[in-house]
C-alpha cells in the first residue's frame, strides 16, 4: 500500500494523496486521478493499482473529505476552487504535462480543468468515467442533500442492507461478487467519519452551480468517456452529449453497468490503458 503523503496549500487546508507506480512502466506520463462526490481515495478498490502497472498514478481526497482537510468548515467549496486544488497540486509535486482521469464529479472537475488549463501545465489525454457537463438529476438528488443530517450505517450487515437499495445494477454486481460486497461495506463504515455529510452537501451545491455545456466544444485534447449503459445516477445521454460537443473523443458504452465503474467494471483498465498509450489522437 502506497503511504499518504500532504500538500498543504496557502490558505491552509491540506490535499492527502498516494502515489502509485511499478518498476517497469509503459507511459512517462502520470496519471492523475479524481474522485466523485462524497468519496475517498480508497474506493477506487485496486483500480489505481491496475493503471500503475502501465504509468504512475496519482490519487487524492478533495478538500475536506477523506484525510484532505479544510480550514474551516464554512470553507467555501466550489467546482473551480477543486479544479484549482487540483493543478496547484500537480505544480507541488513537479508535474509539467499529465494525463487526467474525473469519475461522476470528479469527471466535471477534470472538464473545467481541462477548459482552463494553466500555462505552465500540459494535460495530455483526458478520461472522463460516468461523467457530465451539467447534472441531469438536480431535483432527485436534492431530496437527499436537503436532509438536515445523514445517520450512515455503523456496521457492515447495516451497510450492505443500505446498498442493496441502491442502483438496481450495481445491488446485483455486489450480491454477485460477495468478497467486493464485503470489502466495499467495510471500506464505507470505517471511513463514515472523515465523508462529512455536510462537505458532501456543499460538494453538490458546487455540481449544481456548474454548467460546462456550452464550453465543451472548446476542449482539444483527446478525450476518453466511458459510461455504463445502466447508469441511473448520470443517464448515458450525458455521455452522449459529451461525445457530441468535444471535438476529439471516443465513447466506450459498458452495457448492464451502471454508475460504480471503478467497481463493477474493473476491466474498463485495459480500455484506459489502451487510450492513453496510443500515440495519435483518437478520431471523432
Amino acid at each position: 500500500m502506497s503511504e499518504t503523503r500532504f500538500f498543504e496549500q496557502k490558505d491552509g487546508s491540506e490535499i492527502a494523496y498516494r502515489i502509485f507506480e511499478s518498476e517497469t512502466i509503459n507511459n512517462e506520463i502520470p496519471l492523475v486521478l479524481i474522485m466523485g462526490l462524497g468519496g475517498t481515495k480508497e474506493i477506487f478498490m485496486g483500480y489505481e493499482e491496475e493503471l500503475a502497472k502501465n504509468q504512475k498514478v496519482i490519487v487524492f481526497d478533495n478538500r475536506g473529505i477523506g484525510e484532505s482537510t479544510v480550514v474551516s468548515q464554512s470553507d467555501p467549496i466550489t467546482i473551480e476552487l477543486m479544479a484549482q486544488d487540483t493543478t496547484e497540486f500537480i505544480k507541488h509535486l513537479g508535474i509539467k504535462k499529465f494525463n487526467l482521469f474525473g469519475g461522476s464529479m470528479g469527471g466535471h472537475i477534470a472538464l473545467h480543468i481541462a477548459l482552463n488549463i494553466p500555462p505552465d501545465l500540459k494535460l495530455e489525454k483526458l478520461v472522463v468515467g460516468c461523467g457530465f457537463a451539467r447534472h441531469p438529476n438536480i431535483e432527485q438528488a436534492d431530496k437527499f442533500f436537503q436532509l438536515p443530517e445523514m445517520n450512515f450505517p455503523k456496521t457492515v450487515q447495516e451497510q450492505k442492507d443500505w446498498l442493496l437499495k441502491s442502483e438496481k445494477s450495481y445491488a446485483d454486481y455486489l450480491l454477485e461478487h460477495p468478497d467486493k460486497f464485503d470489502k466495499i461495506a467495510e471500506y464505507l463504515v470505517s471511513t463514515n467519519d472523515i465523508r462529512p455529510f455536510e462537505i458532501c452537501k456543499r460538494q453538490w451545491e458546487a455540481v449544481k452551480k456548474s454548467d460546462l455545456t456550452s464550453r465543451l466544444h472548446m476542449i482539444k485534447v483527446p478525450t476518453l468517456i466511458i459510461h455504463g449503459e445502466a447508469d441511473e445516477l448520470v443517464p448515458i445521454k450525458e455521455a452522449e452529449l459529451l461525445d457530441r460537443e468535444i471535438p476529439n473523443t471516443q465513447l466506450y458504452r459498458i452495457p448492464k453497468v451502471g454508475h460504480s465503474i471503478y467497481v463493477t467494471a474493473p476491466e474498463t483498465t485495459i480500455i484506459v490503458n489502451e487510450f492513453l498509450n496510443k500515440d495519435i489522437a483518437v478520431q471523432a
